[in-house]
């Protein structure tokens, strides 16, 4: 019997029931799993009670009428989606395709960071795959922890102390609004307080902090939209003619002799990071230096 023989021992553990499991850790039930299907429902119940019985050990709890995965499942289904990438980046590789590499981060960080150095990040990498995610910030430091994603663009201050980062830079904020908006009002306080503006909707430190600037300085902006993403907020400002506050980094999407820009001195600076999966990249087959050369080359 060879070293993984204990494995094989004992009946229960398949891809198939490994597959199921992984789906129910990521659909947070066996019911969204399943879709509402009653049949595949009661089908998934029992694969996850196979690799219970195998593992020994509760992989779903009751909460109410919910069944919901437990930490040790969450554990479990972490290892199974590593494998199951590994397994996939060994067939995609063997049939001479490139490996595909995920990136998560905000859209504008995508938007605006990343897109117009896209070939440069393919060519630091070794003619790879780019795969861009949107997703928030939790979500992408989740992402790289799980191995869904090789690679994240975050706050500095939202990563875990365990995890490989690198400084890519600070991103300071700006007002902008239409040149004869400046012209018209001539000061940072005036654009703010008597032009039409359009914000981010609640939720979020940016929100939280921006609030707390305006209310520090008792401004009093004449909000007129409130939206999901700075990218939209920047097509308002394009497309209606409204003040916001925006990432300075959104300069290129702007012309700059009808859109104006004023830098905001608040404390709410960001300093952003280049976040690795050291496994995900491992199993990409990634040359040693080439996430010290992407950081390098996304660095201001």
């Amino acid at each position: 019997m060879n070293e993984f023989g204990r494995l094989f021992s004992e009946s229960g553990l398949s891809l198939e029931r490994l597959r199921t499991f992984l789906a129910v850790a990521e659909a947070g039930n066996i019911a969204k799993a399943a879709e509402g299907d009653p049949t595949r429902q009661s089908q998934f119940s029992r694969q996850v009670k196979d690799l219970e019985t195998y593992f020994g050990t509760p992989l779903t709890r009751r909460v109410g009428r919910r069944i919901e995965v437990t930490e040790e499942g969450h554990v479990l289904a972490r290892m199974i989606r590593r494998q199951f990438s590994d397994l996939d980046d060994f067939r995609e590789a063997m049939g001479g395709r490139p490996v595909a590499v995920r990136i998560g981060a905000a859209a504008s960080v995508l938007e605006w960071m990343v897109l117009p150095k896209l070939a440069d990040c393919r060519g630091a990498l070794g003619e790879v795959i780019l795969e861009l995610e949107q997703q928030r910030t939790a979500e992408v430091v989740r992402g790289v922890a799980d191995g869904r994603l090789d690679f994240g663009i975050v706050r500095d201050d939202a990563v875990s102390g365990g995890m490989k980062r690198w400084k890519l830079g600070r991103i300071g904020y700006g007002l902008f609004a239409p040149k004869v908006a400046w012209e018209r009002a001539g000061r940072l306080e005036a654009v703010m307080n008597g032009h039409p503006s359009a914000e981010l909707l609640p939720g979020g430190a940016f929100h939280r902090r921006y609030q707390e600037y305006l209310a520090e300085k008792n401004w009093k902006p004449q909000v007129v939209a409130r939206v999901g993403s700075f990218l939209t907020l920047a097509g308002l400002v394009k497309a209606e003619g409204v003040a916001a506050v925006l990432p300075l980094t959104a300069a290129a999407e702007f012309d700059g002799t009808k859109i104006m820009v004023e830098s905001l001195p608040w404390l709410h600076e960001r300093s952003l990071v280049l976040v690795a999966n050291a496994r995900s990249i491992d199993r990409a087959g990634l040359q040693p230096g080439s996430t010290k050369d992407l950081a390098k080359l996304l660095a201001w």
